[in-house]
Formats: structure tokens, sequence, C-alpha cells
């Protein structure tokens, strides 16, 4: 993003799916490197936590910790902006208000939704609608959003009947200029950012280090992550892929980050069992269900985070095989884990391995 967003300018005006192979702290650190630090931050942010670390030019401890602790004070304030913009958690947040409140008309919206929701509409039709925002309400009936329910498959008449209110086609946006940004709703919509919204939030944190002349760092929200520059001594920032295992952590591979934003979905940990049967959490909206392939998880790299965020939603929605395909034509740098009888089985598309190698 080139330009400030909303949100980043009122922070102005008012003044495990994937790891980290370094310990984050809640309370601020510094690491000796030579002459060069590194820093660290961290906090509570839309029902998970952020961790920031970056190679700081101060000298002093005591310049150090003034410098943290300013960061961390805009950082949260920034959050909470994006909070009260995207959460469908806060029933005052904006985009609470759009799905609970529904006008046919034109309104007003921030510029920070207009963009997440034209990434999203962008990216519904370049994944034939394998990702869409407007699955919300079939992911509240399968007891995965913020309706508070029992684990429990739906009946196919309940599945059918909200199958109608599904569709990114319902959505209309428009930007007037000087800073006017509209949403209009041709139907009843339930719109769901939680795909996309993380990876646009370290997206904003990485424009925000960088605007205080901060260029070599990490940034992670709820597992997507953004590295830029490396750390002191020229060393990488190092990022381990989860193995997908359902009963404890263990890596399954190794990638050095610089530049670059990472963002992986998964089946492994967010699910619900009924009668031997398993149930993800990702949720198709073209079928109303629950995907079934093979697919264990799928991790994509991308300079925008909030891309990787929602390419790797829609990745796990089409499965390896489609998935494979769309990441070639769309030269998406995407990392697959696949379930077979003979254990898992790694597949990347090209563009993967080109960035790996390089």
């Amino acid at each position: 993003m080139s330009t400030p967003s909303t949100i980043q300018r009122k922070l102005r005006s008012t003044f495990f799916i994937v790891s980290l192979l370094t310990s984050l702290f809640f309370i601020t650190a510094c690491s000796d490197a030579g002459d060069q630090k590194i820093s660290k931050i961290s906090g509570p942010t839309m029902g998970t936590q952020y961790h920031i670390s970056w190679v700081s030019d101060k000298q002093s401890r005591h310049d150090i910790a003034l410098e943290a602790k300013e960061i961390q004070e805009q950082v949260d304030q920034l959050l909470m902006a994006f909070n009260r913009s995207m959460s469908t958690y806060d029933p005052k947040s904006e985009l609470s208000l759009i799905n609970h409140h529904f006008k046919p008309s034109w309104q007003d919206i921030s510029e920070d939704l207009y963009l997440v929701l034209q990434m999203s509409l962008e990216l519904n039709a370049q994944s034939d609608r394998a990702f869409d925002v407007t699955v919300g309400p079939l992911v509240n009936l399968w007891g995965f959003g913020p309706d508070k329910r029992q684990f429990q498959a739906p009946s196919q008449q309940d599945i059918a009947a909200l199958l109608d209110q599904v569709g990114s086609e319902a959505i209309e946006l428009r930007s007037l200029g000087e800073g006017l940004f509209q949403l209009r709703l041709k139907q009843a919509r339930y719109i769901d950012l939680s795909a996309i919204a993380k990876g646009y939030a370290v997206d904003v944190l990485g424009d925000f280090l960088q605007q205080q002349g901060i260029n070599r760092y990490l940034v992670e929200v709820g597992g997507e992550i953004i590295a830029n520059g490396v750390k002191p001594q020229q060393q990488p920032w190092r990022i381990a892929i989860e193995a997908p295992n359902d009963d404890g952590r263990s890596v399954q591979i190794i990638i050095p980050l610089s530049n670059m934003g990472i963002a992986t979905s998964g089946d492994y940990r967010n699910f619900f069992e009924q009668e031997g049967r398993r149930f993800s959490h990702t949720i198709d909206g073209r079928t109303g269900k629950p995907v079934e392939h093979s697919l264990a998880s799928v991790s994509v790299l991308h300079k925008s985070v909030a891309m990787a965020d929602a390419w790797a939603t829609a990745l796990t929605v089409l499965g390896a095989e489609q998935g494979l395909a769309l990441a070639e034509k769309y030269n998406l740098a995407a990392y697959f884990i696949v379930r077979t009888d003979m254990g898992y089985q790694q597949v990347s598309s090209s563009q993967f391995e080109q960035l790996r190698l390089n």
C-alpha cells in the first residue's frame, strides 16, 4: 500500500498456524548483536495476539525502551481502530452495523473497509467464488462464527435456506474521490472478513513501521506474518511452517523471509467431530458445507499479507489439485501439505520453489 490508510491517518492525528522460530515476549525485550538491537513487543488483538520485532538503531537501554513504549502505544491504537471497523464480534463496529442494518442504498464506508472489500471481490472472481466474504451465515450455522452454539452438523434444509443469503455479487463498491468511499448491498448479506482482515492488519502495521523509519522488522498477527529487511549480522528472518498434527506442534519446513508476507490456512486445529466424521471450519460457500478433500494446509507467500491470507483460504477451499492449478495460473507462491495413505505429502507451486531457491 503506497498511501496511508484511513486508520493510519486517524492514528497519526491522535498522535499457531505459522510459528516463529524466535521467542516472542509480551514485555519489551532486546537482544544484542554488535551495535544493533532487536526490540520486541506483543499484545492482544482480534481474539488473538500480535508480535512485532524490529532492528533498532537506538544505543542506550533507555532510548530502546522509550522507542518500544511509543511504538506499542501507537500500534495498540491502530489495532483498536481496526477492530472498530472490521470486527464481527463488536456489535458497534462499522462492519457489524452494516451486517445488522440492511440498507439497499449507497452508504459511506471507511477507506480501509473499502480496500479490504475491493480485494475480497477481486479474489472472489479469480477463485471462481471459492473465496467469499459473505459466507458468514454458513460459518455461524456450522458453529465457527461469533454466534455461540454447540458444534453439530446442521440439516440440509437449514443449509439450503442460507445458501440464498450467500454471494459476493450482491456487494457493490465505488470511490467518489476526495477520500469518499461507498458500499451498496443489492441484497442483505452478512459480511465476514476474518479470512483477510488479519493479513490486512499486518500490512497496515508494516506500513506504519516504515513510516517511523523502521525498515527491518517482522510483524505477526494470529499467524499471518510479514518480514522486511534482515536481522543484525545480515541474518534472515526465519519462519517455520507447522506440520498439520492434531495433537502437538512440530515444524514441517523452515523458510527465510524478507520483503514478503506469508499466511497459512489449515483444517487441523479448528474442527469438530460428529459420529466419527470430521468437519473443518473452512466452509465452501458454493455448497454450504465444510471442505472434505485431503488438503491439510496451504501456505501462500505474497507481497501483501492480506492477499496471502485470502488466497490461502481460497486454495484451502479448492483443494490441492485445483488449488495448485490456480496457483500456477496466477503465479502464486503456494505450499500444500496433503494427507495420503502413506502420510503427508508436500506439493508446491513453481513460484514457491523459485522464491525458496532465491
